[in-house]
């Protein structure tokens, strides 16, 4: 092989490498969301943030704050929306909306927007 590929044969190596990590990483979060999803206990919050990036493929990102069962303490998190293009979608709810929670009790970090979490699964 010739040294002139080398660095085309790198990139492209690179660049597959990090889609497959990319799409596995995705795939990860939406069963994480789906579980929380259906094991998941309700409460109120409140939308503090969305965040919209500008760059092709990234996640609309959507901050939050909510009071789990049996803390005194508010939590805040960080919904990520996973739902692809082909996907209905919800419109996002605007900054100090209330919106329904669902969060692991045993970890109330660990928490979604419930109507905003896809019900189609792979």
């Amino acid at each position: 092989m010739s040294a002139e590929l080398m660095p085309i044969i790198a990139f492209l190596s690179g660049a597959m490498a990090a889609a497959v990590l990319s799409s596995l990483s995705v795939s990860r979060g939406s069963k994480l969301q789906q579980e929380i999803l259906k094991r998941g206990q309700v409460a109120p919050g409140r939308v503090l943030h969305v965040w919209r990036p500008k760059l092709y493929g990234a996640f609309t990102r959507i901050y939050f704050e909510f009071e789990p069962a049996g803390i005194d303490d508010t939590v805040r998190g960080c919904h990520i929306d996973r739902r692809s293009l082909a996907e209905p979608s919800a419109s996002l709810p605007a900054v100090g909306t209330t919106v329904s929670v669902r969060y692991l009790p045993e970890s109330p970090r660990q928490a979604v927007i419930a109507r905003l979490v896809s019900r189609f699964t792979d």
